[in-house]
């Protein structure tokens, strides 16, 4: 007797199909829907959380907290430029010093990146992200030392205000840069001098100045990167669809032997 002409067989085939496209379906569905560790910030909710109370950031606090800010760039993050990473310790939140002992921080190893930051405009914030009654996040727009090289810079800081009302800053990080790097007097005399003696250079000699012809692209290879995702697709297309095939066609012999018994009876 042919496999598929045995109803017990293709019932057989035809459950373990079914098991088959259930378990990679059910995996998937837990896989995506469990809210993940509660320590995480992906977490469903964070325990014993208090949402903090809201507090205009005032003049008043502004002021003091500006030297403080205007300290820890100097002194954290150009340090390499003339600041003093020691005296940054005083003005770090504990945030920033956590895991680390004063001669650590005093090395110079410290989790703040370094930034020729100039002496001038220390601390100048574009806007209030958020402020809260003993904490502020601010975007802090910083410019770097002529000659540098560096363009001007927005990091992402937070200060909080402890017990005693002293300001520290507990989170720094740069976000983005800014126009074009800063250069020294000498160098932007240099840049202008080689771009003379080039337009001088190609105004002697027109035919030799040839704009290189665009390089073609090779389709092919283009079309061979793009296949990267056929692999996957196919596989998974093979775990979903085989099985749900498998029935089908059984499905199919099924109808046709009952109508074949059907006929005969």
């Amino acid at each position: 007797m042919n496999f598929w002409e045995s109803p017990r067989k293709r019932k057989r085939v035809l459950r373990w199909s079914a098991l088959v496209l259930i378990i990679p379906v059910a995996w998937i569905a837990w896989h995506f829907s469990t809210p993940g560790n509660p320590r995480n910030a992906n977490g469903p909710e964070i325990p014993n959380y208090i949402q903090p109370k809201a507090s205009p950031f005032t003049a008043a606090e502004k002021q003091e907290v500006h030297p403080v800010l205007a300290q820890f760039i100097r002194n954290a993050v150009a340090r390499d430029a003339g600041g003093d990473v020691a005296k940054a310790w005083d003005v770090a939140g504990p945030d920033l010093r956590e895991g680390l002992s004063r001669s650590e921080w005093d090395s110079g190893d410290i989790p703040v990146v370094p930034y020729p930051a100039a002496n001038h405009g220390l601390g100048d914030w574009s806007y209030v992200k958020y402020s809260y009654t003993d904490t502020v996040g601010l975007e802090v727009f910083v410019f770097p030392q002529p000659g540098s090289g560096y363009s001007a810079m927005t990091a992402d800081a937070e200060v909080f205000k402890d017990k005693n009302g002293k300001w520290y800053v507990n989170y720094w990080l740069p976000e983005k840069f800014h126009g074009p790097p800063a250069l020294s007097a000498a160098q932007k005399k240099a840049e202008l001098k080689a771009a003379k003696a080039a337009a001088a250079a190609a105004a002697k000699h027109p035919k030799a100045t040839r704009v290189a012809a665009p390089s073609t692209p090779n389709p092919d290879a283009a079309r061979a990167r793009g296949l990267w995702w056929a692999v996957p697709i196919g596989v998974l297309a093979l775990i979903i669809f085989g099985p749900l095939i498998a029935m089908l066609v059984i499905w199919l012999r099924n109808k046709r032997e009952q109508r074949r018994f059907m006929r005969s009876a």
